[in-house]
């Protein structure tokens, strides 16, 4: 047996570096305010996407992306509306409007969206807890369950190919 250092050593050494350099949740970028964790506050929020707000009824007063770090662990759909609704709520946002979003697919397991965070002018009636089917716990729950079997079929598959491939290399 060689006591060198073998290719499967040299894959887990790179993933813990990797791992340890890297955040264990979404990206994110910020336009137009900034936060910390430690200012979200709990409060009643409006979530909803792809809504055209006009400048009558409320005012942008700011945007986030949420993206990946590479190798995220808590980068779901429900982590990403955590992340949305303690951000809004830190800047005492209205309304969220989610604009852009990408279920985890083969290229990310991450969910990764863009929203944008709304502030009503002061002659408007605030929505409280409107039903949004889309966006209720239930639904998002059913969502979050399909991507992670969808990303273990994926990764099942990734491992079967990359094992076949390194069998005919190294024959």
């Amino acid at each position: 047996m060689s006591k060198g250092i073998n290719f499967l050593q040299i894959v887990i050494y790179i993933i813990s570096i990797s791992t340890v350099f890297t955040s264990c949740t979404h990206r994110i970028l910020r336009t137009g305010y900034q936060v910390s964790k430690s200012e979200y506050v709990p409060c009643d929020i409006v979530i909803k996407k792809n809504t055209i707000i006009s400048d009558t009824i409320a005012i942008k007063i700011g945007e986030i992306k949420l993206g990946e770090t590479g190798f995220a662990m808590a980068c779901s759909e429900e982590h990403a509306i955590k992340i949305l609704k303690g951000e809004g709520c830190a800047i005492k946002a209205d309304l969220i409007i989610i604009t852009d979003e990408k279920r985890p697919d083969l290229w990310s397991s991450c969910y990764r969206c863009s929203a944008s965070f709304y502030k009503y002018n002061n002659s408007v009636t605030v929505e409280k807890n409107p039903v949004n089917e889309d966006l209720s716990p239930e639904n998002i729950k059913n969502r979050v369950s399909k991507d992670r079997s969808r990303n273990i079929v994926i990764a099942i598959l990734a491992i079967l190919a990359g094992i076949g491939i390194s069998s005919l290399i190294f024959k």
